[in-house]
């Protein structure tokens, strides 16, 4: 059977800077109508920082729809046509004030599938240079380094909740080197 749906209309609810809101009629593969809300998002890059001596970079951030500060790896939306590797390079050069010297591919992350049409792309990073951190006027957070097995802890103890981090660690986990 063909899963795919097909779209008979879209309608544009809201507009916003970083998002966009639809509400779509769709017909369903078994013949039924149905809608779709969906939210349409730019595309984000996420990496996980390894510095020389072996540990990893992590950010302290609040969010506001949690009202919690979160763990995260440093991550950041991409520009209006900007390639997702110059995205991982530039933020973490943005939020954590280091240059990587090389950047490796790790995977995409669909972080909600059901409502949001949002790819984020993982990288992994090391040979990193220390430079400066540049924040945007909007932005603000704290920057730590983590051991591997401490990073692992935070994980097994559920203290890192955010998406985008548990899958780029994931992807690291799993590359094959």
């Amino acid at each position: 059977m063909d899963l795919k749906e097909k779209k008979l209309s879209s309608k544009e609810i809201y507009k916003g800077k970083i998002l966009d809101l639809y509400v779509d009629e769709v017909i369903c593969p078994n013949g039924h109508k149905s809608s779709r809300e969906l939210i349409r998002h730019c595309k984000a890059s996420c990496v996980i920082a390894k510095l020389d001596n072996g540990n990893f970079l992590l950010e302290k951030q609040y969010r506001y729809p949690y009202d919690e500060v979160i763990l995260e790896f440093p991550a950041g939306k991409c520009d209006k046509n900007e390639d997702p590797k110059i995205t991982a390079l530039r933020e973490l050069e943005e939020e954590t004030g280091y240059k990587a010297n090389d950047i490796e591919f790790l995977g995409e992350y669909y972080p909600t599938c059901a409502y949001t049409d949002e790819i984020i792309y993982l990288y992994f990073a090391s040979n990193l240079v220390k430079t400066k951190q540049h924040l945007d006027e909007n932005e603000v957070l704290n920057v730590f380094e983590v051991t591997k097995d401490e990073l692992k802890e935070l994980f097994l103890n559920n203290e890192i909740k955010d998406g985008k981090t548990q899958a780029c660690y994931l992807y690291y986990l799993l590359r094959d080197k």
